[in-house]
C-alpha cells in the first residue's frame, strides 16, 4: 500500500495519542468514523494497521500501512517514545466495556508492531484506559511507568498491594496502581509507594521532569475532577 498523497488529511478522531520521535509526529488509533465496535476483525485490524505520520518541518501528513499485530485497544491507551520505538499500553476495545493490559512496541524505522505483554487478568497492571505511561531510566536501564486509569470491575487482575479501587458507574472501577515495566527482563515490579500517593484517578497528565521523576496533574477522580499535584520520584524499586 502507497502512503497516501501530500495534501493528505487525517480523518477526525477522539481518544487518540500523538507522540513526537525525531522530526516526525506519530498518531495512532482513536475512535474513528466506521471503527467497528467488536472485539477484533478484519476490518478493526485494517484500520489499527495505520499509522498517521506529521513532518514537523513541512506540516504534511502520510497514512502508512504497519506490519505485525497491532493492538486492540485503539482508544484511551497510554503511549511513551524511547528512542526510535513507541510503546503503547492498554486502551478501550470500542465495544461493551473491554479494556486492555497489552504491551505493544512500535519501530518508527520498520513500522512494525511487537507484542511485548499480552492482555491477561493474572497479571500486570488491570486491564484499562485513561491511564497514563512515562519512560523512565533505572540504573542506567529502560523503563516504562503506568498509572491509574479506568476498567471493568469484574474478569480483572488480583489487586495491586497498597493501591486502592473506587467503583465508578457500578459496573467499572478507578485505580491508583503503580507498575513499571523493565524492558531488559519484560517484566511487570510493583514499586514500594510512599508519601502522598494520589487516589483512583483516570483522565490527568504526567509528564516527565527528567529521567527519575514526573509530575501528575488534574485527573477525575471518585470525588470529582481535580487540580492537584503530585512530584513522584522513582527508584529501582520505589516511588
Amino acid at each position: 500500500m502507497a502512503a497516501k498523497a501530500p495534501d493528505y488529511q487525517p480523518v477526525e478522531r477522539y481518544r487518540h495519542s500523538t507522540v513526537r520521535v525525531g522530526d516526525y509526529l506519530y498518531m495512532w488509533g482513536g475512535v474513528q468514523p466506521d471503527l467497528p465496535a467488536v472485539h477484533n476483525n478484519e476490518k478493526k485490524k485494517s484500520m489499527c494497521s495505520l499509522m498517521e505520520v506529521c513532518h514537523l518541518r513541512t506540516g504534511r501528513w502520510e497514512q502508512k500501512p504497519t506490519t505485525g499485530n497491532p493492538p486492540l485497544g485503539a482508544g484511551g491507551y497510554a503511549a511513551a517514545a524511547i528512542g526510535r520505538e513507541i510503546f503503547y499500553f492498554g486502551g478501550h476495545c470500542n465495544h461493551d466495556n473491554c479494556c486492555h493490559n497489552s504491551l505493544y512496541s512500535f519501530n518508527v524505522d520498520t513500522f512494525n508492531w511487537k507484542e511485548l505483554s499480552s492482555t491477561t487478568s493474572h497479571h500486570g497492571p488491570m486491564m484499562k484506559a485513561y491511564c497514563d505511561m512515562i519512560a523512565i531510566k533505572m540504573n542506567g536501564e529502560d523503563c516504562l511507568v503506568v498509572i491509574g486509569g479506568v476498567g471493568p470491575s469484574s474478569n480483572n487482575k488480583p489487586k495491586q498491594p497498597g493501591a486502592q479501587y473506587s467503583k465508578y458507574l457500578s459496573i467499572l472501577q478507578k485505580c491508583n496502581e503503580i507498575h513499571f515495566y523493565k524492558l531488559s527482563t519484560g517484566q511487570w515490579i510493583s514499586p514500594t509507594v510512599t508519601g502522598d500517593r494520589p487516589p483512583p484517578i483516570d483522565r490527568f497528565t504526567l509528564t516527565s521532569i527528567n529521567n527519575s521523576s514526573a509530575i501528575l496533574f488534574g485527573g477525575d477522580t471518585g470525588n470529582g475532577v481535580s487540580n492537584n499535584v503530585y512530584i513522584l520520584n522513582f527508584t529501582d524499586t520505589s516511588v
